[in-house]
């Protein structure tokens, strides 16, 4: 009996831990975002329905300066959305949708350092030579 009590209070217990951090969670993004993000009216919305090739179109603004378009088919989408970021800076993303992924592209999102120039000059080496070092035959 006391191990089936100690192993409930140790339940409440995390659970309420648990509860307690998706409530500071909560509270953090709503201060981020602040009332005005919350209570957001759209104050443009375009909508074309699809065309005789399965194309549809959308666009909609908001109070809170978001403003979002995209095009496309089942298979391809293309689109933009910008926003003001909390710290006031602009952000603009765009991206295409295909059947080889999702890709964005956005002077805001981090870039891959550059390739080192020896990791450039060994695969420059590899393109040019056979396992055994020899220079590869019709190579320009």
């Amino acid at each position: 009996m006391h191990k089936i009590f100690t192993w409930l209070l140790c339940l409440a217990l995390f659970g309420g831990f648990l509860c307690s951090a998706r409530l500071v969670r909560i509270r953090r993004i709503r201060r981020l975002v602040g009332g005005s993000e919350r209570d957001a009216q759209i104050t443009d919305y375009r909508v074309s329905p699809l065309d005789e090739e399965g194309v549809f179109k959308y666009a909609f603004k908001t109070s809170n300066g978001i403003d979002v378009q995209a095009a496309g088919t089942a298979l391809e989408t293309i689109g933009i959305f910008k926003y003001t970021s909390p710290e006031g800076i602009p952000i603009e993303t765009r991206y295409i949708a295909d059947e080889l992924g999702f890709h964005v592209v956005g002077r805001h999102l981090p870039q891959p350092p550059p390739i080192p120039d020896y990791i450039l000059r060994a695969q420059e080496y590899i393109r040019t030579h056979t396992e055994d070092g020899k220079l590869r035959p019709n190579v320009l």
